[in-house]
């Protein structure tokens, strides 16, 4: 394996990388409340980890989490949480990234959950149907792969920070080294990558989110990588643009909210919505639409609401309805 593989920066790749410079000056530049500002971090990080999560197969979804007991789906995306805090706090500019870096990310993706380390036995990556698809390198062969990937990373053979992110994360799903979370480490080896470069989007940007809603494209680049490496930049640049692009948007709405509105949780700004949009909601309407989320909760939410004079109750017992107050 060549590595990194041959690869060329073309026109298309350094217009979107322009753009991508574009939205990162402009979310940096936002003039946004701290306590918004950190909403939206918390939020925004937790669906990276979640949408990482469902790109493996995991079904939890965001209003979800909260209410979900500690079982194996939802360990792993706190996992995921708890590892992008700890690229956040721990990995600094400049610094190298080394075997004992993506072991100590490895340890906390797969806690509890797996076991962790550098794989002694043979691999193999399957598709739906069980067929495989690809035969990582054998065993013997890994220590060898990762210490050359490791050069590239630390090396200035790349003047671009994110070139050098998304090739690395090409490369070391390639290698394959762990019997399993090889793809939510190599997600999380682009954040590291970019960390270590000093590349900040004073955010964090859950591009998982589009690699999921393109899953079978997301997989196919990655397949077909080292040959058409080109390819696989543009589609993985246009995630990060996208999502950066996205989540500009979503603060210019937070924004222009009321701050009793955006500090509301997920689920009270969701069900206040709900009853904004339809004007007269019964406790019956909300139930249809939080299937998962167990009625107490509910009821919980729609009194924080009312505390707040956001909504107001009318009627009693079967026949009330809730409404925006007015």
């Amino acid at each position: 394996m060549k590595i990194p593989p041959d690869y060329k920066i073309t026109p298309e790749i350094i217009s979107l990388i322009s753009q991508i410079e574009t939205q990162r000056t402009n979310l940096s530049s936002l003039q946004i409340p701290k306590d918004l500002k950190d909403k939206i971090q918390r939020i925004s990080l937790l669906q990276s980890s979640l949408f990482s999560a469902r790109i493996e197969g995991n079904p939890l979804r965001l209003e979800e989490i909260d209410h979900t007991p500690n079982e194996k789906k939802k360990i792993e995306i706190l996992n995921l949480v708890k590892t992008a805090n700890f690229i956040d706090k721990n990995i600094k500019v400049n610094q190298k990234i080394t075997k004992k870096t993506i072991l100590d990310l490895h340890q906390i993706v797969m806690k509890d959950i797996g076991v962790w380390g550098i794989r002694d036995e043979p691999g193999a990556i399957f598709d739906s149907s069980g067929q495989v698809v690809y035969l990582p390198p054998l065993p013997n062969e890994i220590n060898i792969l990762l210490n050359n990937l490791f050069i590239y990373i630390n090396s200035r053979e790349e003047a671009f920070s994110l070139v050098k992110a998304l090739i690395s994360h090409l490369v070391f799903e390639k290698i394959h080294p762990f019997i399993d979370g090889n793809g939510r480490v190599g997600r999380l080896l682009i954040f590291a990558v970019l960390k270590t470069a000093g590349f900040d989007f004073a955010m964090t940007v859950p591009f998982e989110k589009y690699l999921d809603e393109h899953k079978s494209k997301y997989y196919s680049h990655l397949d077909n990588g080292l040959t058409k490496p080109e390819d696989y930049l543009l589609f993985m640049l246009q995630a990060i643009y996208e999502e950066t692009k996205n989540l500009i948007a979503e603060i210019g709405n937070e924004i222009g909210k009321d701050k009793d509105l955006y500090l509301l949780p997920p689920r009270q700004e969701e069900i206040y919505n709900i009853i904004k949009d339809h004007v007269f909601v019964s406790f019956d309407d909300l139930r249809r639409r939080f299937l998962k989320i167990p009625e107490r909760t509910l009821r919980y939410d729609l009194m924080k609401l009312q505390q707040k004079n956001l909504i107001v109750k009318t009627g009693k017992t079967r026949g009330s309805f809730y409404k925006i107050q007015r």
